[in-house]
């Protein structure tokens, strides 16, 4: 693994980035250790392969762009810490020590992912449009997906201290609301 230190220096008067040796690196760590966290130099990391080996550059940074950067780094390292946990597989691959082929044979043909996905996000987005509608439209959409669409006017009469007739009408503006958002 190979290391390249970038830091600021003075070069013909004016302020860029240098090469630094492996001594200077260390005496600016040195000396940040014991500055406090406003006055210390940032250094973004940067590694990438190059000819089959490991390059790691570390790059001096102005506040800003350290807080851009360590920003991304860490959801970056967040999602491959998580995605480590997940394999990916092919349908078209046998499963070892049985009698299946391919995955293709343990999925049903009606089995429709896209349209699952498709519909899931469909009802967030109702459901997301119901909640800056009104405060009660998403229990009630809940309700009616559960099929109490019929005996939930009770329990909304006395939660909400309702009349029937009251809860009827929020009723039908709740169907309305859902069959125009539909219609987009």
């Amino acid at each position: 693994m190979k290391f390249t230190y970038l830091v600021y220096k003075q070069v013909n008067g004016t302020r860029q980035l240098a090469a630094a040796t492996q001594e200077e690196w260390d005496a600016i760590l040195k000396e940040n250790r014991r500055l406090p966290l406003e006055r210390r130099r940032l250094f973004v990391k940067d590694c990438f392969e190059d000819g089959g080996e490991l390059d790691c550059m570390y790059i001096e940074a102005t506040a800003a762009e350290y807080r851009e950067w360590n920003s991304k780094n860490t959801v970056s390292q967040k999602k491959r810490k998580i995605g480590m946990s997940y394999t990916h597989q092919s349908l078209d691959t046998g499963v070892p020590d049985t009698d299946v082929e391919t995955l293709h044979e343990c999925v049903p043909s009606e089995f429709n992912l896209e349209g699952i996905v498709a519909d899931q996000v469909l009802i967030e987005e109702l459901k997301r449009a119901l909640r800056a509608w009104k405060p009660w439209a998403e229990e009630l959409m809940d309700l009616y997906m559960a099929g109490a669409k019929r005996s939930c006017t009770n329990g909304l009469c006395k939660k909400y201290q309702l009349t029937d007739r009251a809860v009827q009408k929020r009723k039908a503006a709740f169907e309305k609301f859902v069959l125009d958002f539909l219609k987009k």
